[in-house]
């Protein structure tokens, strides 16, 4: 749909008078009659009855006129973003992550940010994913990057990137040769778990009952850092996400069986407030994540 046409239609409508609106508008009458001719031909619709000299609108023209308004206003905002984005010197950025983007993922982008805009003010807690939902929710954080969907009310939640659940061992372990599924694979082994709230374990425990698959003990630990320590410790095995093991694989400090069903794919999410009118920083932050997730690098090691 043409923009100018759009202003014509709204001087038009305001002043419900075609030569008030050519004189406004810098045009001529003729001008201006051509655009509404035009604008009606596209919606196929008439917008304006004539009385007299002045015209009146018609019920599609004031539902026509309603939209008009709110175009205008977003293109008034548009400009505006645009213009605090190009002058973009001050300002904050409170960014919440659960462990596997927080850990892995976010910290190249932040330095990028940093890079480019120094000014602003960045900030980003590492904690589990019910508690990036609860502080977004809150207003304490900006932007939440979580493991796990949400359908929590007035949450906006969008696409990140696509990660996959991984179950690792320790070095030399059985079960790194392991190709077949069965379940009682873990019937003899410890699961090291994350604490209550962390994505990656709520999904690993839905799949795992899914799948009758039952661990003899289980081992809770606070912390992705910590539950991959362990493993390679020799203290039992745990899911973790594929992002969080490429040095420990490389390094070969870890095991990971190839045994498909215990793979667990899972969408990593951005979310924010929809109640929340977005930010400078926050547009120029989501302007950078769209030049690409700066993940494309990390190609998992343990692709099958």
């Amino acid at each position: 749909m043409d923009f100018q046409r759009l202003a014509v239609f709204r001087a038009v409508a305001r002043r419900l008078s075609f030569s008030r609106a050519a004189d406004e508008l810098h045009l001529t009458q003729p001008a201006v009659s051509k655009h509404i001719q035009q604008l009606e031909a596209e919606l196929g619709v008439r917008l304006f009855h004539r009385v007299g000299k002045r015209v009146e609108l018609t019920d599609a023209g004031r539902i026509v006129a309603d939209y008009a308004q709110r175009v205008s206003a977003l293109t008034e905002d548009v400009r505006r973003v645009l213009g605090e984005l190009e002058g973009l010197q001050r300002g904050y950025l409170r960014l919440g992550a659960s462990a596997t983007p927080g850990l892995y993922l976010l910290p190249e982008m932040l330095a990028r940010f940093r890079k480019k805009y120094p000014q602003v003010e960045t900030t980003l807690v590492i904690t589990n994913s019910a508690d990036v939902t609860r502080r977004v929710s809150a207003g304490e954080f900006d932007m939440g990057f979580v493991g796990a969907p949400t359908e929590t009310p007035g949450l906006q939640v969008r696409p990140f990137v696509g990660d996959e659940i991984v179950l690792i061992v320790p070095p030399g372990h059985p079960l790194a040769r392991q190709r077949a599924f069965a379940p009682d694979l873990l019937a003899q082994e410890t699961l090291i778990v994350r604490e209550p709230g962390s994505a990656t374990r709520q999904i690993a425990e839905a799949n795992l009952a899914q799948l009758e698959v039952v661990p003899k003990t289980v081992l809770e630990m606070t912390g992705c850092e910590g539950v991959k320590r362990a493993v390679s410790a020799g203290l039992g095995v745990a899911f973790v996400s594929r992002y969080a093991i490429t040095l420990e694989v490389a390094q070969k400090v870890v095991g990971v069986p190839e045994i498909p069903e215990l793979r667990f794919a899972r969408q990593l999410s951005l979310i924010t407030r929809k109640d929340a009118r977005p930010s400078a920083a926050i547009l120029a932050f989501l302007a950078l994540m769209g030049k690409g997730t700066g993940v494309a690098h990390h190609k998992s090691v343990i692709s099958s």
